[in-house]
């Protein structure tokens, strides 16, 4: 069997999580307050169903950018409509099906630069950018996301997020 690598690791699962995210976004969209969606927020001081989207597209384009040794693209910050979404969605999963597997993986030790805000940008591994920044972000938004569309009563379960995950690598066996 093959090593495991980083590419195995990260590759595939964004594209889960980009499926995850589509499929709840589907979702809200069959419901008559679809409209009112894109800028619905847990609380006032958090960020809007729409931000939960862009951020985890751009982190998926960036991923892939900062993984290969190329700049990152400039992702539309502007985006309200579920159409939208689904456009962001399908660019960032364009560019992880090109994503070049062998450079990823020669580039596992690397040192990436990360912006971390105004004024502030962070140097790790490529491998810790990874652990360390892009994974916990992703499943932070995208969990952020769902949880926005459940408060303004979208009916998702827990199966609606981890069916993307879950199915695609398990083997159903009955006793």
């Amino acid at each position: 069997m093959a090593d495991y690598t980083l590419y195995d690791a990260t590759v595939p699962l964004l594209k889960d999580i980009l499926s995850g995210l589509e499929g709840i976004l589907k979702k809200g969209e069959q419901t008559p307050n679809a409209a009112s969606l894109p800028e619905a927020r847990i609380f006032d001081d958090m960020k809007p169903l729409n931000f939960q989207v862009i951020f985890v597209t751009d982190l998926c384009l960036k991923w892939v950018a900062r993984a290969t040794g190329v700049d990152p693209p400039t992702v539309d910050r502007d985006v309200n409509t579920f159409a939208g979404f689904y456009k962001l969605i399908e660019q960032a999963r364009e560019s992880l099906d090109k994503a070049d597997k062998d450079t990823i993986n020669k580039r596992v030790n690397e040192t990436v630069i990360i912006g971390l805000g105004p004024g502030k940008d962070g140097k790790m591994l490529l491998r810790n950018y990874w652990s360390g920044y892009v994974a916990p972000n992703v499943f932070f938004h995208v969990t952020t996301a769902y949880n926005i569309m459940r408060k303004e009563g979208i009916p998702l379960g827990k199966m609606d997020y981890l069916s993307y995950f879950i199915e695609k690598h398990t083997e159903i066996i009955t006793s």
